[in-house]
C-alpha cells in the first residue's frame, strides 16, 4: 500500500513537471508531453486500486473521479476537453497529492518499526 501511494505521488509529480509552464497550445502541440501526462494519470488510477477501500473512504479520496477522469482519457481521447486537463493538473493535483501526502504519513506511522 505504501508502494502504491508512492506511485500515485510520483506520478502526480510528474504531471505537474511536464506541465510547468506550459500553455494549453504548447500541450496540444507537444504530442509526446501530452502522451506522457496522460499516461501518469492512468498510473494515479492503477495506484488506487491498491489502496484499501477503508482508507480510501476514510480520507475521502476521489477514487471515483479519477477513475472517471482515467476513462475519459483511456477512451475517448480525441473528445477530451484540453481545459479540462489544464485544469485537474492546476488545481485538483495539488489537493490530491496533499491528501496522498497525509494518509502516507499516516500509514508509515502505523506500520510497526523492525527491532
Amino acid at each position: 500500500m505504501v508502494a502504491a501511494i508512492v506511485a500515485a505521488r510520483e506520478n502526480i509529480a510528474l504531471i505537474r513537471a511536464w506541465a510547468l509552464g506550459r500553455a494549453l497550445a504548447d500541450l496540444r502541440s507537444d504530442i509526446q508531453v501530452r502522451y506522457a501526462i496522460e499516461r501518469a494519470f492512468i498510473a494515479i488510477d492503477a495506484a488506487f486500486d491498491d489502496i484499501p477501500p477503508e482508507l480510501v473512504a476514510e480520507h475521502g479520496l476521489p477514487v471515483r473521479l479519477v477513475a472517471g477522469f482515467r476513462n475519459a482519457l483511456a477512451h475517448t481521447y480525441e473528445d477530451i476537453l484540453d481545459e479540462r486537463v489544464i485544469l485537474t493538473i492546476r488545481e485538483d493535483l495539488p489537493a490530491l497529492d496533499a491528501q496522498l501526502a497525509t494518509l502516507l504519513e499516516i500509514v508509515r506511522e502505523a506500520q510497526p518499526t523492525g527491532g
